[in-house]
């Protein structure tokens, strides 16, 4: 999917997002179950969406951006961890079992 982009950093996350004034943010750690199963609702989401930006980061492997977005949207960290914004701001956010394909469609609708 040419939607869905691995960031590894600050200067990748403003390259893939570009002039883009929605997009997706996934926190994801590759070592928790509630992890995977978020990353299934996200990834699924995703490919119904092929029209919108879906963004990700691995905990364990892009750590410093995982720290930094804490700081760039004011919201603890918590693992995994969905963001979506608008215009440069956090407009929706959701963590653990919370982040469901199904929420995601109820926030865009």
């Amino acid at each position: 999917m040419d939607n869905f982009i691995h960031v590894r950093n600050l200067d990748e996350l403003k390259q893939a997002v570009g002039n883009e004034q929605h997009y997706w943010l996934l926190k994801h750690s590759s070592t928790c179950p509630i992890s995977a199963g978020a990353w299934k609702e996200y990834s699924e989401y995703a490919s119904l969406h092929p029209q919108q930006v879906f963004l990700y980061l691995v905990v364990q492997e892009d750590k410093q951006l995982s720290t930094a977005m804490e700081e760039i949207t004011g919201i603890r960290h918590e693992s995994p961890q969905l963001f979506h914004f608008a215009s440069e701001q956090v407009d929706w956010h959701a963590s653990h079992n919370k982040i469901k394909n199904e929420a995601m469609k109820e926030f865009i609708a």
